[in-house]
């Protein structure tokens, strides 16, 4: 402004003024690294009451030398410093401040300006030599009193009713802003406590399918339990590895160890002489067994579509629907070979398993943990994912203790 002749400020007062300025304004960003760079104190100096204070008082010192220097037009300039306030949360007492820091510096700008800064000629009202009103002397000898009243009533007094008006409005739109957000918090508590509420009627759905199976079968209704818990332990492990980390995050995880109860849950649809024969199945009798996944998939459908989110109810569904498929391609019900397995149903084969094998059955003994990992092993490639298997192995004593804990909780 000073280069196209709406200020006409001598080039060294304006770099001397712009200097000052910038040594104003610089001064928190210095006091903020040096605090919480330099100095690493644990509390950031953010977030401490009087940092606001010295960002607003240096402001306010730089635009005040800024008016000085430009003349009492640039006091427009303090309307700026109640805007940076409008930032903060609403308090009355900073605010008042800020209204005692605006209607002091106006007529200091205006008579700064006056006596020390480039002077408007409107101010001295008299034809004046621009070179005399160059001398401070000189400009003192037309400061009379009647003319300093009436530079106060035409000049600082509007200045002065803009000025509260600004910093009303200001504290107008942040109390708006505090009661707003207050709104918004209220109602984000509201929404939070819906999705718990949400979440545990979801909770008591799986778990209220978990318990018509165990009532079926008790056999069934505890390698529920125990799947669950190696489900998780898998899944856990599985994330750090580099194969599978960008799929497997923490909400995945969660959403896998949720649903994996429900992989039994078509055995609801299973007679219970087959259910609960204690010898061998007939071919027949097998054929039958193996619709509980087909069935268990529309059962979860079923119940939970109108209850869970679309990704719950996928990851639920093919927990059901395919933990019997194979590796090689062997398993049912639709033959799907490799990674064409969802990896949440792969995971689910692998606790499946192990816990069928360390667990009593009415047709069989218990295997040992170890051995029974030894088994799966052996069956790596053929049955099981072999990067889950290369995971499983890794962790045989997390898994061995899980199973003998939870035979010892479930006894």
């Amino acid at each position: 402004m000073n280069e196209i002749g709406i200020f006409q400020v001598p080039l060294m007062v304006m770099r001397f003024s712009s200097i000052l300025a910038f040594s104003f304004f610089i001064m928190p960003l210095v006091v903020f690294l040096v605090h919480d760079k330099c100095l690493k104190k644990d509390k950031s100096i953010l977030i401490m009451p009087n940092f606001k204070h010295l960002i607003l008082t240096c402001t306010y010192l730089g635009i005040a030398q800024g008016c000085i220097t430009l003349s009492l037009h640039a006091v427009i300039m303090l309307a700026i410093p109640p805007l940076i306030a409008a930032q903060y949360k609403n308090d009355k007492k900073f605010f008042a401040w800020i209204m005692f820091a605006s209607l002091i510096l106006v007529p200091v700008g205006v008579y700064g300006g006056y006596f020390l800064g480039t002077l408007d000629r409107n101010l001295v009202n008299a034809e004046v030599p621009e070179e005399e009103l160059a001398i401070l002397s000189n400009r003192l000898q037309y400061a009379t009193s009647t003319r300093m009243f009436e530079l106060f009533f035409h000049y600082v007094l509007p200045r002065m009713f803009c000025m509260i008006a600004v910093v009303m409005l200001v504290f107008g739109i942040t109390k708006r802003n505090g009661i707003m957000l207050k709104t918004q918090s209220v109602l984000n508590s509201q929404i939070n406590r819906e999705m718990e509420n949400v979440t545990k009627m979801q909770e008591h759905v799986i778990n209220s399918l978990a318990t018509l199976i165990e009532n079926r079968d008790v056999g069934t209704g505890e390698h529920v339990i125990r799947t669950k818990t190696y489900v998780r332990l898998i899944a856990d492990r599985l994330k750090n590895d580099e194969k599978y980390k960008d799929y497997l995050t923490d909400e995945m995880v969660e959403m896998i160890e949720n649903a994996a109860p429900l992989h039994d849950v078509g055995k609801i649809a299973i007679s219970d002489t087959i259910l609960l024969k204690p010898g061998k199945l007939s071919n027949e009798e097998f054929d039958l067994m193996k619709t509980h996944t087909t069935k268990g998939k529309k059962v979860v459908h079923d119940i939970l579509a109108g209850i869970e989110d679309a990704s719950f109810l996928r990851i639920a569904e093919e927990i059901a629907m395919s933990h019997h498929e194979k590796w090689d391609g062997s398993g049912y019900p639709q033959g799907l070979k490799g990674e064409e397995i969802p990896l949440s149903a792969r995971i689910m084969a692998v606790a499946d398993v192990f816990d069928a094998l360390v667990s009593v059955r009415v047709y069989k003994k218990p295997v040992d943990p170890n051995d029974a990992l030894d088994i799966m092993m052996a069956e790596s490639g053929t049955h099981f994912d072999p990067d889950i298997m290369r995971v499983v192995d890794s962790m045989r004593d997390v898994l061995i203790s899980a199973s003998k804990a939870s035979i010892i909780d479930i006894a």
